[in-house]
């Protein structure tokens, strides 16, 4: 799924993490936009890879899972392995996934990992076929949590992305767009737990950084009065924190300005009633969108 214009060469990158990873019934399905198509030569590549183009999520078979990835996010060695291996113990259960981070030199987040590691939830014991110590090393340490407080303000932000969480065919709703918020509320609102993986395995980027505009289309995609009675005041909450962190991406200049103000308009005319008003969010109720730019930017 690209972040806004496809990167071929990224893709390209991202593509060949994954082959590497030597599980041969992977399917490989690029969400193209609207908007964009391939080049003959691009489309001749991808036919090599048996790369499907805008097709519906997985089939219904228990074993599948689907993991949305933008084409900018990295696979880690060993990756699959661990995923299968927590997936065949859990085989109906959502599945969140801990990542480094994209922006970051990998090594050295590696080694600050290693360096503080504190032993938590059930070990996979996991080895990855390398000679590299580092990695051998890391998948040591895996592990990973069975959580059914689902409901969790403070790890909402864990399970509610598009990217980076594996659907299990079981719980995927065919009526949501595979990378979507709604496809995750759904399975949260069907699952009895989730599975916290805690190593991470890939590495990605938050959306409210690298693509704020997008972020906050998918956030106001979900229409809080179709979900259940339980989930609706935690996602409105949810929503005000992520409302505010758009603001604060925002304020320090990881936006142009032109999109600062169209920012702060949209959010301003979603009219929302803030859980604090010493927040941005609540300082942008009392202003117009050309003020708190003026002061946020």
């Amino acid at each position: 799924m690209p972040q806004a214009h496809l990167n071929w060469a990224a893709l390209t990158t991202l593509i060949g993490e994954i082959n590497s990873q030597g599980f041969a019934s992977t399917q490989l399905n690029l969400q193209l936009p609207a908007d964009q198509t391939l080049s003959a030569d691009q489309a001749s590549t991808a036919a090599t890879w048996s790369l499907m183009i805008n097709q519906p999520a997985p089939t219904s078979i228990a074993e599948t899972y689907a993991l949305t990835l933008r084409e900018t996010d990295h696979v880690l060695p060993g990756a699959f392995l661990q995923w299968e291996q927590v997936s065949q113990r859990h085989p109906a259960s959502l599945i969140s996934l801990a990542s480094f981070a994209e922006s970051a030199s990998l090594d050295d987040q590696m080694t600050a990992y290693l360096a503080n590691y504190s032993a938590e939830g059930t070990p996979l014991n996991t080895q990855p076929e390398t000679a590299d110590e580092r990695w051998i090393a890391l998948w040591g340490l895996q592990s990973y949590s069975v959580q059914s407080n689902l409901q969790s303000q403070a790890q909402l932000a864990q399970r509610l992305r598009p990217t980076g969480i594996l659907i299990p065919a079981t719980l995927y709703d065919n009526q949501w767009p595979l990378a979507s918020l709604n496809q995750i509320l759904a399975g949260l609102q069907q699952g009895n737990d989730v599975i916290r993986l805690h190593v991470p395995t890939i590495l990605t980027r938050d959306w409210p950084e690298v693509t704020p505009l997008a972020w906050l289309d998918e956030l106001e995609t979900v229409d809080v009065s179709h979900l259940d009675v339980q989930w609706a005041p935690i996602y409105t909450d949810f929503m005000d924190h992520q409302l505010n962190t758009l603001l604060g991406v925002a304020g320090r200049r990881h936006v142009s300005a032109t999109d600062h103000r169209q920012l702060l308009t949209r959010i301003k005319d979603l009219n929302t009633q803030p859980a604090h008003w010493w927040t941005r969010l609540g300082l942008l109720q009392l202003l117009s969108p050309q003020m708190a730019h003026q002061l946020f930017y």
